[in-house]
């Protein structure tokens, strides 16, 4: 070859070098580089470099992709996804010895089975964990002690985050007192306004009169009354509102009128007002979840739609007159597929959902996996007694309300006796009853705002007051627009930014008025559900003809708990490889004398 030639191999020997390109992409245009020689030279020198320049442009695309494929920012759902759950953290440090299966944590948790499985893989890397593997499969997870500390120590990010959450009270507190705060600020700015608009133009009146009657004198009688404030012959100014009431709920002075330290204040009543407080079912899917898991772990893994009904949402109302009307189960398939649920068909025909990866636990089998119902906190609750309180105490509150203990020898004696004794409990009584039972799944009505009353009354008061002011200096300040005047100092800055603040005042009091009316509609689907859910439960319970049959075929496919022990595991990431390897070598060791046994 010649100079030529070897001075194009050379260059495109670097090009792929240089775009990271294997040398063989190169090669079909490397051959036809050697096959051009001098004396046959047909093509020109300037058509070469032309293919070679198209080729590394093509080269170069193919690079391009490859890279940007390589370099793709990591999305924020697939960064948070490497930080377990706050819900699978705290279940996995509260089971017995650190040692949880992906169904324990599941029914513990509300969590998906797949979820529950990335979670603990993810959990255990970051803390250094052990994975056992059973005979069968099943994997069981190790943690440390005090999982929290184990991985704010290994994991950045982690103590980041646990920075953030015990920061977040504190914030969110702030940004709530700043709702009131504003609005105050939004009163003080719009009368001050509209206080120096009135001086001006009442000193303005009282020059014209000195001017036109040819003397002075100080007795001249202001529109807003002595001193400028009060009962003038304009009647009350809304500043007089805003000025002589300071003291209103948690800013109160006078003992009596203070609020109760446990109370919300005012400037955080302001925001509770206008927002409300949150979302009362914030985490309903979870708690769908572990009731239905547990649910079934009771039923030894197998169990109708009748049994899920109670904890679905788009469940029908059950037929009770007609046992034969068809039931579209279609509503229980979100909790089968979260659960691993596979349905099976009896010889009757029915249709029964069997969840074998729920019946293996790393748990002792002999605990009980339903809470009880939190009856007894809420009796005590209306007797006005703590949650926690001692029997002593009981006792004392009832002998003090002249009832008999006789006969009552425990705490929750003491307590039957107290319930008999209390009034019949009020709607939101039964309501806080139904949802801590763990056998129907029960949603929490919207609540318009937690603040006291007199807050409450206060803030939409207030803001009432604010849109008044603002729809007043509005009409004051266009007076001022069509002769171009500026209103001098901070009140420039309050003609400037009047938009924001009649924006503020007019949201102030319609938000409320519009999240009302969605509350209104939230609440009436939340009864329909929660009285469909109760249907169920009283279908379920009253044991009818079709759905005993189908419970009895339930119960025939059921299995009981498998709990893996020590003796069920197969490899440990604890053990050295070398107790591994022997306890191979015995096992199969077993098999063969098994073998020979037969």
């Amino acid at each position: 070859m010649t100079m030529t030639t070897w001075t194009t191999c050379f260059a495109l020997l670097l090009m792929a070098v240089e775009l990271g390109q294997p040398s063989h992409a190169f090669a079909p245009i490397a051959i036809a580089v050697n096959r051009q020689t001098t004396p046959r030279h047909s093509q020109s020198q300037h058509q070469l470099k032309h293919q070679l320049k198209h080729q590394s442009m093509v080269g170069s695309q193919s690079n391009s992709k490859t890279r940007s494929t390589q370099l793709q920012m990591v999305s924020y759902e697939a960064l948070m996804e490497k930080i377990p759950a706050q819900a699978v953290i705290k279940a996995a440090d509260s089971a017995p010895n650190r040692k949880v299966t992906a169904s324990d944590i599941s029914a513990s948790a509300g969590v998906s089975l797949s979820q529950a499985r990335k979670d603990l893989t993810a959990l255990a890397s970051l803390t250094k964990g052990d994975i056992a593997v059973s005979n069968d499969g099943e994997l069981i997870y190790s943690f440390p002690d005090n999982i929290n500390a184990v991985l704010s120590s290994n994991s950045a990010k982690f103590k980041a985050m646990e920075t953030y959450n015990s920061a977040k009270p504190l914030l969110f507190y702030a940004l709530r007192v700043s709702f009131g705060a504003v609005l105050l600020a939004s009163l003080a700015a719009i009368f001050s306004t509209i206080f120096f608009i009135s001086q001006s133009s009442s000193s303005s009146d009282d020059n014209r009169r000195r001017d036109d009657r040819g003397f002075g004198g100080g007795g001249g009688m202001s529109p807003f009354g002595r001193g400028g404030f009060g009962y003038g012959i304009w009647g009350p100014s809304p500043f007089d509102f805003f000025y002589y009431r300071p003291y209103y709920g948690y800013y109160s002075t006078v003992p009596s009128e203070r609020q109760d330290p446990d109370e919300m204040g005012f400037l955080e009543s302001t925001f509770s007002y206008i927002f409300g407080d949150g979302n009362p079912n914030q985490a309903i899917e979870e708690k769908r979840l572990t009731l239905a898991a547990n649910m079934i772990r009771n039923n030894n893994g197998a169990v109708t739609a009748e049994q899920l009904a109670p904890f679905c949402d788009d469940a029908p109302k059950p037929d009770m007159g007609d046992e034969t009307a068809y039931v579209d189960e279609r509503f229980v398939l979100p909790i089968v597929t979260q659960l691993s649920g596979e349905p099976q068909v009896t010889e009757e025909g029915d249709i029964v959902y069997i969840f074998p990866d729920l019946q293996v636990s790393a748990a002792s089998p002999s605990s009980s996996y339903l809470p009880p119902p939190n009856t007894f906190a809420t009796t005590l609750k209306r007797a006005g007694l703590g949650k926690d309180a001692s029997a002593a105490e009981i006792n004392t509150l009832l002998r003090i309300n002249g009832i008999s203990t006789q006969g009552a020898l425990e705490k929750k004696d003491l307590i039957q006796l107290l319930e008999k004794a209390l009034p019949p409990p009020t709607r939101a009584q039964e309501a806080e009853v139904m949802v801590d039972d763990p056998t129907v799944l029960q949603e929490q009505e919207y609540q318009f705002s937690l603040a006291p009353d007199n807050n409450r009354f206060l803030a939409a008061g207030l803001g009432v007051v604010n849109l008044l002011g603002a729809l007043y200096l509005g009409g004051q300040l266009n007076a001022y627009a069509m002769y171009g005047v500026k209103l001098p100092a901070a009140f420039g800055v309050v003609q400037s930014l009047y938009p924001l603040l009649f924006a503020y005042a007019v949201l102030f009091n319609v938000i409320p008025v519009v999240r009302s009316f969605w509350i209104k509609k939230q609440n009436g689907q939340i009864q329909e559900r929660n009285q469909r859910r109760r249907l169920w439960q009283t279908a379920l319970s009253s044991g009818m003809g079709k759905v005993n049959r189908k419970l009895l075929s339930a119960k025939k496919l059921g299995t009981k708990m498998k709990k893996l022990g020590s003796k069920d595991i197969y490899f440990d990431t604890s053990n050295p490889i070398e107790d591994v390897e022997l306890k191979k070598q015995e096992s199969a060791l077993d098999d063969f004398d098994k073998l020979l046994g037969k």
